[in-house]
């Protein structure tokens, strides 16, 4: 591995991740680095155009850049492509939080969300992760892998929320999943909210489709109805996925 490739990217991560602009001491203690290391990788990141440095503070953030490929990334994705119009009409029908996740490692990550237009949203943003174990979308992807069950081991080591996890108990709501199709959670992840989700086969890895919304609103009833929606949804879906 490039070392001088690797010590940019991890100098990229950093500002993307950081709440605001940082000092070029701040990211080299960050990432135990020399500050004259860091200082011409900030250089040749800026000369690149993905990085800038504030003119009144000195301080360095990342450009446009990075968003102007992730977005060219994401809008290219076909679990993106085919999902967006079946997302909005099950976003009207259910009235509830609809998500588009795919399976990267051990975590679920947020590709798409059409937020709930009612109180108590389950407001995860695209672009950010959670443990797949821990998630409806995570334990529908997982149950279409070979063998999850390392996922679900480095899960209970790594997630304070998942130290009591019963990788047997889950392992069998895997066989579950694939019997029935579909996953559910409550309060697994996120307090007090409910999960369903079906996967998605791509030809990049599975991707899932999730309806979520707080318990207090999700009767037996209603979850059924979620259920067979998203169900239907997602069938639909991985047709138009199989034509991209």
């Amino acid at each position: 591995m490039d070392t001088t490739v690797a010590k940019g990217m991890a100098v990229l991560e950093l500002l993307a991740k950081a709440d605001g602009p940082l000092r070029l001491s701040a990211i080299a203690e960050q990432l135990d680095l020399q500050k004259s290391n860091v200082h011409r990788l900030l250089g040749t990141l800026s000369t690149l155009g993905y990085v800038f440095q504030e003119a009144e503070t000195g301080r360095y953030q990342p450009s446009l850049k990075l968003w102007e490929l992730g977005v060219g990334i994401i809008s290219a994705h076909p679990a993106k492509r085919a999902a967006a119009p079946f997302m909005q009409d099950l976003h009207r029908s259910t009235a509830e939080t609809v998500s588009l996740t795919v399976l990267d490692g051990d975590e679920v990550l947020y590709l798409d969300k059409l937020l709930s237009p009612r109180p108590l949203r389950f407001t995860t943003q695209p672009g950010t992760r959670a443990p797949a174990a821990l998630t409806a979308s995570g334990r529908a992807m997982l149950a279409l892998t070979g063998d999850p069950r390392p996922v679900l081991a480095r899960s209970v080591k790594r997630w304070s929320k998942a130290k009591d996890l019963d990788v047997d108990a889950v392992m069998s709501e895997l066989e579950r999943i694939r019997r029935d199709g579909y996953a559910t959670s409550e309060s697994s992840w996120t307090p007090g909210i409910v999960s369903v989700a079906v996967a998605i086969p791509t030809r990049g890895g599975p991707a899932a489709l999730t309806v979520s919304g707080p318990a207090e609103r999700i009767s037996d009833e209603k979850r059924q109805e979620i259920i067979e929606a998203v169900l239907h949804t997602g069938a639909r879906i991985a047709e138009t996925v199989g034509r991209l």
